[in-house]
């Protein structure tokens, strides 16, 4: 029974990958159950050519066992969500073009961003992220959203999916009906909204309304129950069925936000899958290895399921009776074939820098260079959460700054530490408010002689944070940069020159050194 299970499911999952080449026995997996594709994520990404080979290996395998094109799929919006950042940079983020004020830049930005992955081997960009801002204390949205306005919103995800698709690459809306009026990362926990299905109607369906209509193929449920429902929407078949597909018309490929979320986490992963079949879902996604997923789910299969539920069964049953969901994966991957095209070199490669100069705002001041004695050095603080100063975007952002104000060569880094003093460069930032203590800190400094407070703090954090834990991760600075939470401008020092980014990308740490610079004659 076990696996009958696995190959029941398989054409209806799109699985993960260990590392950034195939094991062997994900090769073995990857040619006898007929998955649609695969996610990448950072993990599975070292460069450019390492990960154009694991491309052409996937495709070489689904075309020798099945004759057709994987769906290779990624999380590439942008900002800290670029997880191809290694291989192809990290794009500005989606809230950071559209405060540089032109829908025809977004539209080179989604071409571009398309160009880089298709050159790379992925056809399948998961997004635009086609949620409305509509809460500034949202944890996981943010500058992954084009804004709050629900008519900026729609048309700037219309132009969007119609560039990406213009290049070849396949789009996904996210996540329907809307994750911008939460409070609560879905990552963590089951977000209720604060909004009725009717106030979604009015405010955050538009603009998936608007993407579906310039042509998305796919479509991304959240794990989010709006207000008055008990289930996530993920596993609630009047979102899928009455809202998404009949309101709206969607006719393409609906896509599960990844199964392994806390926020659908409501029984057993057997049970979790036949509700997810059941409400509406065709393909059901997971971020884990494909090895681990299919021994969780043969381990499933050959006990039969829980006591008392059978999930296995009736997950059996369903994935039987999914003729019209599986020809919809059909035309998708037939989509994909069409839209292969061969290596090509990227077409505009100075989007990325036009939307950062024009998007990044300095306040207060006209001039952001710190009135510091050169001679005494130079030191800086940034804030992430905990964890991103490993990944790309962060990693990246930081690096490009340090070289950019010269400390590249000579900056001494020390890490702060949450409920510690030191040891840190910076002694005066080395112990992080409570309400801060999700945060790391990396501190460097060029200057010689006894410690003192940063002349520089960037703020990376996507989370919100209090007003009092944002004066005191700037005490002292004279220039605070805020490249995650974009609302923490309004808790900086009034004294203070504050530069606001608008996302941790490559080319917005360049502008904001830029700004930096001492303007002359």
């Amino acid at each position: 029974m076990a696996q009958e299970f696995l190959q029941r499911l398989a054409p209806h999952m799109i699985v993960g990958l260990e590392g950034p080449r195939l094991a062997d026995a994900e090769r073995t997996l990857l040619s006898k159950y007929p998955f649609p594709g695969i996610i990448l994520f950072e993990r599975n990404v070292a460069d450019s050519r390492q990960l154009m080979e694991l491309a052409q290996e996937i495709r070489n395998i689904y075309r020798n066992s099945r004759g057709t094109v994987p769906l290779v799929a990624a999380d590439h919006e942008g900002g800290s969500v670029s997880v191809l950042g290694r291989a192809i940079g990290a794009p500005p983020t989606q809230m950071a073009a559209a405060r540089a004020g032109e829908a025809r830049l977004v539209e080179r930005l989604f071409a571009e961003n398309a160009r880089r992955m298709r050159a790379c081997g992925v056809n399948l960009l998961l997004g635009p992220v086609a949620d409305v801002n509509s809460d500034p204390l949202n944890p996981v949205i943010g500058t992954r959203s084009f804004g709050e306005e629900s008519g900026l919103v729609s048309s700037l995800v219309s132009a969007a999916v119609t560039a990406a698709r213009r290049e070849g690459v396949l789009t996904c809306l996210k996540h329907f009906p809307g994750h911008g009026p939460s409070r609560v990362d879905s990552h963590l926990a089951l977000p209720v909204l604060g909004s009725s299905l009717d106030e979604l109607r009015r405010r955050d369906i538009p603009p998936f309304a608007s993407g579906i209509a310039a042509g998305a193929e796919t479509v991304m449920i959240g794990h989010i129950a709006p207000l008055g429902r008990a289930l996530p929407a993920s596993l609630d078949p009047e979102i899928i069925g009455t809202m998404l597909r009949g309101e709206l018309g969607f006719g393409g490929v609906v896509i599960t936000d990844a199964l392994e979320m806390e926020g659908v986490k409501v029984a057993s992963l057997p049970e979790i899958c036949a509700r997810a079949l059941g409400a509406g879902n065709d393909i059901l996604l997971f971020s884990k290895p494909v090895a681990a997923v299919a021994g969780e789910l043969e381990a499933a299969g050959e006990s039969g399921g829980p006591a008392g539920f059978g999930g296995v069964r009736e997950a059996l049953e369903i994935a039987g009776s999914l003729e019209a969901s599986a020809a919809r994966i059909a035309r998708l991957i037939d989509l994909a074939s069409a839209k292969e095209r061969e290596f090509e070199l990227p077409g505009d490669p100075n989007i990325y820098r036009e939307i950062a100069d024009k998007s990044i705002q300095v306040l207060r001041k006209a001039d952001a260079a710190p009135a510091r004695d050169r001679s005494k050095g130079l030191r800086a603080v940034f804030y992430a959460e905990r964890g991103e100063f490993g990944r790309y975007p962060a990693m990246s952002f930081v690096a490009r700054t340090l070289n950019g104000l010269g400390l590249a060569d000579n900056a001494r880094p020390r890490a702060i530490v949450p409920g510690r003093t030191g040891p840190c460069a910076v002694e005066s930032c080395g112990a992080l408010p409570e309400s801060a203590s999700h945060l790391e800190g990396w501190a460097f400094s060029s200057a010689s002689g006894p410690a003192a407070p940063p002349e520089i703090v960037f703020l990376l954090n996507r989370r919100p944070l209090s007003a009092e834990a944002v004066g005191e991760l700037c005490s002292g600075a004279e220039v605070v940069v805020i490249a995650g939470w974009p609302h923490a401008a309004g808790s900086v020092p009034a004294d203070r020159t504050v530069i606001v980014a608008w996302g941790v990308y490559d080319a917005a740490a360049d502008a904001v050194c830029r700004s930096l610079r001492p303007k002359t004659g």
